[in-house]
């Protein structure tokens, strides 16, 4: 009998529908590897290249500045640069070093400008739930969620909807949420300035592979009024588990847009170490689920030892799920910077946030619920 094929993930169809290649560079043996897919970038671009005979392909000062950085290397040192082919086609070469001799991420046609809808002809609103910083309990920043208006007008969740959102929406959905979260995070870092909020906003693995979503946040972390590290993306390991390398590419090539990345959903898959080690990520959130499993000893321990590796490796670690607040004594013995959870705010529309923020900050309560 013939043999089926393993299902494709979306990770692979969003990586073949963007049309990029995925490329890794190592100093010890001066070789540019680029792994092609879909059909919007030259087939002849794919391959294991010598550096200088990559450069040949390139036009301009263009490959003379690739050249000069690569082979200057260093450590969590961010590529980012546009390169002109010798038929005039504009790329996009994005990614950092891993460690001084190697480095890796996404090369791709640079994006046309692509408008994401506003206003009533936005697919998708945003709606935000609070992050507590359980050192001092005060607000630290928020978690944009996605929602759409049902037919009486009512915010909902997609699998609340009749009918789930189409293609237009799931295109165009990533473009509105960082919008949405890039001028809510400018707005509040002009209002609150002293209480230094940060907004973190989930990408798909479909997401991941776009180049118009790469060169969106960009745009929004090199142009948007707030400090370094405060636009975060959320990321689950989900999306590296059939093409891990992809994954790790993807990733390395979206913080070296600018914005800070968070693991999201930590402790649910069997890779999560893995994707911890290779990922730069500057926190983890870990699984709802886990959390509120809290109070049985084994669990307790897998947290303990999942909070002490996170700090480690310097990263942060949010505990989410937190709906009760019985256990936020335990979270802190344990040492989980922040909290996120029902126990605490539900998601709330833009303006109620601004009203959540002007109360914690007039009367000291953090405990309000929206």
């Amino acid at each position: 009998m013939p043999t089926s094929s393993p299902p494709r993930t979306d990770a692979e169809t969003a990586l073949e529908a963007a049309g990029v290649c995925v490329w890794e560079w190592s100093s010890d043996d001066n070789r540019l590897s680029l792994r092609r897919r879909g059909p919007n970038l030259e087939s002849d671009l794919e391959g294991d290249w010598r550096l200088e005979d990559f450069i040949q392909t390139l036009e301009g000062l263009s490959g003379q500045r690739l050249a000069e950085r690569l082979k200057a290397g260093g450590e969590a040192t961010r590529l980012d640069l546009t390169l002109m082919t010798g038929g005039g086609k504009r790329l996009h070469f994005l990614g950092a070093f891993s460690r001084p001799d190697r480095a890796q991420g996404l090369l791709f046609g640079a994006a046309q400008t692509v408008a994401a809808p506003t206003g009533e002809n936005a697919p998708v609103e945003a709606v935000y739930q609070p992050i507590i910083r359980l050192s001092d309990g005060r607000i630290a920043g928020f978690e944009a969620l996605a929602r759409w208006r049902d037919g009486e007008g009512m915010l909902r969740t997609a699998g609340a909807l009749d009918s789930t959102p189409g293609e237009m929406a799931t295109r165009e959905l990533a473009l509105s949420m960082l919008d949405q979260a890039g001028s809510a995070l400018a707005d509040w870092t002009h209002q609150f300035p002293e209480l230094g909020v940060f907004v973190q906003v989930n990408l798909t693995g479909a997401d991941l592979y776009r180049a118009t979503v790469m060169e969106r946040v960009s745009a929004l972390v090199q142009s948007g009024p707030f400090p370094p590290r405060a636009f975060r993306i959320e990321l689950t390991e989900q999306m590296a588990l059939r093409d891990f390398n992809a994954g790790v590419a993807a990733a390395t090539a979206l913080q070296a847009s600018g914005a800070a990345l968070v693991l999201d959903d930590f402790g649910s898959g069997h890779s999560s170490l893995a994707w911890l080690a290779a990922i730069p990520a500057t926190g983890i959130k870990l699984d709802a689920q886990l959390v509120q499993m809290a109070g049985s000893p084994r669990i307790d321990t897998i947290l303990k030892s999942m909070v002490e590796l996170a700090h480690d490796l310097g990263m942060t670690v949010t505990a989410e799920g937190v709906e009760t607040l019985d256990r936020v004594e335990f979270l802190k013995e344990i040492g989980c910077d922040y909290a996120q959870g029902f126990a605490y705010a539900y998601p709330m529309e833009k303006s109620k946030a601004d009203r959540f923020l002007i109360s914690q900050m007039r009367l000291g309560d953090f405990n309000v619920k929206s």
